[in-house]
């Protein structure tokens, strides 16, 4: 243990980041992150298939919580031991 040798710690130059350097650097435009949101946030509205038959099958198992059939969060109820 003793013994062992000291790894060196890595030399990292460290420069700040300026909006010319980004802008030339091949980073998205304004417009494509805007159309990248705009898409990206129509596929988040709707669930997927996966997700849907995901929580169809936790409500046939009566896991968890969820909305109701008016879209109501739905509090999991503790039910009495008999």
């Amino acid at each position: 243990m003793g013994n062992e040798p000291v790894p060196e710690k890595p030399k990292v130059n460290l420069t700040p980041s300026s909006s010319r350097q980004r802008a030339s650097s091949g980073a998205e435009s304004g417009k494509e992150t805007v159309q990248w949101l705009d898409k990206f946030t129509e596929r988040m509205v709707l669930p997927g298939e996966h997700e849907e038959a995901f929580f169809a099958r936790r409500r046939e198992l009566k896991l968890g919580v969820g909305l109701d059939e008016n879209g109501n969060l739905v509090q999991a109820v503790e039910t009495p031991k008999k």
